[in-house]
């Protein structure tokens, strides 16, 4: 494999990439320093594990870095003889064979889900009454039905912390064809009417979940505005378009929750602030959101299977992972998933200055003292890579940054090959990046000579993560390889992890601050304790999620009675 990497690259594997492949062939997760060449590490279990022939699966966070992996990589397997093939969105079943049928395919981890699920309720329409919760693991006894992947052998999941610990936050929902029952939007637009005159008394908001449920009263008053609602059908209960549309309308909000693009209402991950333009919510929610925002609403779509991530996992014989930050989730990656956690170490120590937390009383007074920083900075050369919490956040500081004539470019977790070119940039000296919850993670950011003289790469946190693994790998964007570069925390009172969390270090921090608004006081421990909390609670919410998780039994059972 190593002469394959230099005869197809030029490039000899280090010591921490040969390491690296060494973990990940015996079934870990590694934890390896960002720039230390993550994606060529995997071609030595990719190679390794494909000599059964049974296949394996590299699956990424993103089509565009499926792709990116994908061309890069395939130079080397076919140096040693294997073929190579990628998963798209708009695959044809033709297409997804092929790439299946190949030795290593690449593809975005929702992909290799969806077809996995589209082949079980392919047999369970073929053979109802032998469909169990175990059937998917009884490969050796195969069915004849024809089916997109041809087995679960092994996969090795690139950002692992990303796609077993964020994303796995939520379940994969298999959505089929549109609905037959169809809620006009006269009906859907008169239930938002009936949701907005209800008092705070009349119903509860669930922020985590995110859902409402109405009292006794609330209840009452929506069925006395029944009888009053235009002429039309409804796809389900009229409680349930009222809750939809106070959960639209209170605890979803635009360029956090969801971003509006060419009038599409788009899914913005709660964890990770990426945009996802697969995702859509089901039961009438995304209608809900839709009405609000005016845009055309989308058709309704039956449910046809769901799975958890962590129980999807499962069904594959082997499993591996590298990553830049996982040792902080390595109880929850043994207890979910069986994989231990080793860290590499960094070919090079680290030469990044880790500059003190800086926290203010309130939102205004830490964007201005951001913008000063950021502006002599750029005097003197420095490149700024600002990452925020989301797009909301982005696009005030770029306002910001307008206003005060800094130019600037603004990243919004689209994550595709434009983001990815512009992160790419961001090393040039003197330039001010903007990036949302990590937008362009996976791309390198190299230094021009100029940006080395000024320090390296600065990394401003504009405002801690909930969860301390997402603020080290943005953090970890910066220095690598042993350049210079630098980083600093900013915090506010009103940032909505610490309002949620801990009001009363809210106040506290209000209280001890200078004329400035800046606080005159060190909380680093403070927020820790909440990101811990936080990170905690989660853990415990994916727990739950596993423990409830019936994905058979969730399948359409039309497709049984079809068969």
């Amino acid at each position: 494999v190593t002469e394959a990497v230099r005869r197809a690259t030029g490039l000899d594997l280090h010591d921490g990439q040969l390491l690296g492949g060494l973990a990940l062939v015996a079934g870990w997760i590694a934890e390896i320093p960002g720039g230390e060449g993550k994606t060529i590490t995997v071609a030595l279990p990719a190679a390794l594990q494909s000599l059964p022939g049974r296949g394996v699966h590299v699956a990424t966070t993103n089509e565009y870095l499926s792709r990116r992996d994908h061309d890069i990589m395939s130079g080397i397997y076919a140096q040693l003889g294997l073929t190579c093939g990628r998963l798209t969105a708009n695959s044809s079943l033709a297409e997804k064979s092929h790439a299946y049928a190949c030795d290593i395919t690449y593809g975005a981890a929702y992909e290799f889900g969806f077809d996995f699920l589209s082949d079980q309720l392919a047999r369970r329409s073929h053979h109802p009454s032998s469909l169990q919760p175990h059937f998917p693991r009884t490969q050796s006894n195969p069915l004849r039905t024809p089916t997109i992947q041809r087995g679960n052998a092994f996969a090795i999941f690139d950002d692992a912390d990303s796609l077993l610990i964020d994303d796995a936050s939520s379940p994969l929902i298999l959505r089929g064809a549109d609905s037959a029952t169809k809620t006009d939007s006269e009906i859907v637009r008169f239930a938002r009417q009936v949701a907005l005159e209800l008092d705070g008394s009349e119903f509860t908001l669930h922020p985590t979940t995110p859902s409402a449920t109405l009292t006794a009263t609330g209840w009452q008053n929506a069925y006395n505005a029944f009888d009053r609602r235009p002429a039309g059908r409804l796809s389900q209960s009229w409680s349930k378009l009222i809750q939809h549309a106070l959960c639209a309308e209170y605890l979803l909000t635009r360029n956090t929750d969801y971003v509006v693009r060419e009038n599409r209402v788009l899914v913005v991950d709660r964890n990770t602030g990426r945009i996802h333009t697969e995702r859509t919510w089901g039961s009438g929610l995304q209608q809900a959101i839709e009405f609000k925002e005016s845009v055309p609403l989308t058709a309704e779509r039956e449910t046809k299977g769901r799975i958890t991530r962590q129980r999807y996992a499962g069904f594959y014989a082997g499993l591996c992972g590298l990553t830049s930050s996982a040792i902080s989730s390595e109880s929850e990656l043994m207890e979910q998933y069986s994989l231990p956690v080793i860290k590499i170490p960094a070919g090079t120590k680290s030469a990044r200055r880790d500059l003190p937390l800086r926290t203010f009383a309130d939102n205004a007074s830490k964007l201005s003292a951001i913008i000063t920083d950021v502006s002599q900075r750029r005097r003197l050369g420095q490149p700024v890579l600002i990452g925020t919490r989301t797009v909301g956040e982005s696009n005030l500081i770029a306002d910001r940054l307008c206003d005060m004539n800094v130019p600037h470019v603004l990243l919004t977790g689209m994550q595709n090959e434009w983001e990815s070119n512009i992160a790419s940039r961001a090393g040039i000296a003197a330039s001010v990046t903007i990036a949302t919850n990590l937008a362009g993670r996976g791309t390198d950011i190299p230094l021009d000579q100029t940006a080395k003289s000024a320090g390296g790469l600065h990394v401003c946190v504009a405002q801690p993560h909930h969860c301390q693994r997402l603020d080290q790998q943005l953090v970890g964007r910066t220095a690598r390889r042993g350049q210079p570069g630098s980083c600093q925390f900013f915090a506010s009172a009103d940032d909505k992890m610490i309002t949620d969390n801990n009001r009363s270090l809210s106040h506290r921090m209000q209280n001890v601050a200078d004329s400035s608004g800046e606080c005159q006081h060190d909380f680093r421990d403070e927020i820790d304790a909440i990101q811990t909390q936080v990170a905690r609670e989660s853990q415990n919410a994916r727990r739950r999620m596993v423990q409830n998780d019936h994905w058979l039994e969730s399948a359409e059972p039309s497709l049984a009675r079809r068969a």
